[in-house]
């Protein structure tokens, strides 16, 4: 794929098929040049280290992330919203995992908070809006539901995946937040 325009999209969208294929740990400045066919050194231009571009290819890779999530609630509300948003994280984890798992180490979660986070915490403020939860009870539905997700992303990937469980799973979980958070009117 000789390129004559080198920039900085190219060399992360070459990066991203690397991860996909390897791993993040897999990424190296000097495969990215033999897929371009560059010199190396050409690359450093366009990218920083290795820690940079690294760091520039999981920035992408959530972005695209959240887009997905977006898109999966956009004209659904309550239960449904909950289940489009899960399918969507679910298919996500299963197809993109060489960079899903990425997502929740170390380096990566102050980006997963920004990227990812904040956007999930108004899409349950939106799901779950008749039960008026605080910022605190956002933020609890967040970690389950994150949690669910990162100790499942090994499952989501098994051949004998079956999305019946997974929707099941969230109904309840749905069920759950809604029966533990509903408020109870006060009688004056």
């Amino acid at each position: 794929m000789k390129t004559s325009r080198l920039n900085r999209e190219i060399v992360i969208e070459c990066a991203m098929a690397l991860v996909s294929e390897s791993g993040i740990s897999g990424l190296r400045l000097n495969k990215i040049a033999d897929r371009l066919e560059v010199k190396s050194p050409s690359l450093y231009t366009h990218t920083g280290s290795v820690t940079e571009l690294r760091q520039a290819v999981v920035r992408k890779a959530m972005e695209e992330f959240r887009e997905q999530l977006v898109d999966a609630i956009l004209g659904r509300a309550n239960l449904c919203a909950f289940l489009e948003l899960g399918k969507t994280w679910t298919t996500y984890a299963k197809n993109k995992n060489a960079f899903y798992t990425v997502f929740y180490e170390k380096e990566y979660i102050r980006s997963y908070e920004k990227n990812i986070s904040v956007f999930l915490r108004a899409a349950f403020d939106r799901i779950f809006i008749d039960c008026e939860l605080t910022d605190k009870e956002i933020i609890q539905v967040e970690r389950v539901m994150t949690n669910y997700f990162r100790g499942h992303a090994d499952r989501f990937t098994e051949q004998n995946f079956d999305e019946t469980d997974l929707i099941s799973d969230l109904e309840i979980i749905y069920n759950g937040i809604r029966q533990n958070f509903r408020k109870v009117p006060q009688e004056i």
